[in-house]
């Protein structure tokens, strides 16, 4: 039986794109300055693995709805917060983040690109998490 997918947020098929050729030309630029292991090279390879891991922070940067948890990923590290934990979502101030709010008065800002950009309405991705929430809390 396949499982229900829950809503899923995640940066646009452009920035994950650019993110790849981002990582792929910082790869080819440590690996020349390790070859060619100039007198620069130090300073290329450090500033080629920093555009790297900020690709690659790109390319996880997640919000996925599971049954059982949210899983958050900022670039990092990923984060679950189970179903019984959450006490429900908000809006921040500003209209361009939402947070979900845990026990014990904790919150955790989610890092929703399409929130961000204004692209889509932080009413209607708040409504679809706690639809989400609602039907598989315990």
């Amino acid at each position: 039986m396949a499982q229900e997918r829950g809503p899923v947020y995640q940066a646009s098929k452009l920035s994950r794109g650019a993110a790849w050729v981002v990582l792929a030309c910082a790869a080819g630029v440590s690996v020349a300055g390790i070859i060619t292991s100039g007198g620069a090279s130090a300073k290329a390879v450090a500033m080629s693995g920093l555009f790297g891991l900020v690709a690659w922070a790109l390319l996880r940067l997640e919000v996925r709805a599971t049954p059982d948890a949210l899983v958050s990923c900022a670039g990092r590290r990923i984060r679950r917060f189970p179903w019984a934990d959450v006490r429900g979502f908000e809006i921040e101030r500003t209209g361009r983040e939402i947070a979900v709010l845990l026990k014990g008065d904790a919150r955790h800002r989610l890092p929703i690109v399409e929130v961000a950009t204004r692209k889509v309405p932080a009413e209607r991705v708040r409504d679809d998490l706690e639809r989400y929430w609602k039907d598989h809390r315990r």
